[in-house]
């Protein structure tokens, strides 16, 4: 896994920003959305297999940025920021990258900042958590 992630880690240092036309913004590759690849935004390791998804997903990022026509979601969440709460904006891109596969980025963007990339998943109903079966036994 350790291969992988330095593999990603120059792929995405590479990138540094890309011009989105639905957004109408440059989207930027800060070290922040590589972190959200690895850890959760409580800083505690992401599931291994979690982190992997996330990983093989990312050279699409690129792709979905740059050619989607799409804005799945966008929200106004709340963050604490350095201490003070701030307005962040969130918009999902979705944009179909092969016959059937569909990515998702996070593009996220702090007061009148910035917007930089978050996160990127596939989109899809496998990658959404399934609720866990109960193992207890039936009497």
């Amino acid at each position: 896994m350790d291969r992988i992630i330095d593999e990603k880690r120059a792929m995405y240092k590479s990138i540094v920003s890309v011009f989105c036309p639905i957004l109408d913004e440059t989207v930027y590759f800060t070290s922040d959305g590589f972190q959200h690849l690895l850890y959760k935004s409580n800083r505690k390791p992401r599931k291994l297999s979690e982190r992997y998804m996330k990983l093989m997903s990312l050279e699409h990022a690129k792709t979905v940025i740059t050619s989607c026509t799409f804005v799945s979601q966008s929200r106004i969440v709340r963050r604490k920021i350095k201490g003070t709460l701030r307005d962040v904006v969130r918009h999902e891109l979705v944009h179909e990258v092969k016959q059937g596969v569909q990515i998702r980025v996070v593009v996220e963007k702090i007061g009148t900042g910035k917007a930089h990339f978050l996160s990127v998943m596939p989109h899809n109903r496998r990658s959404k958590p399934q609720p866990k079966k109960h193992l207890g036994r039936r009497l």
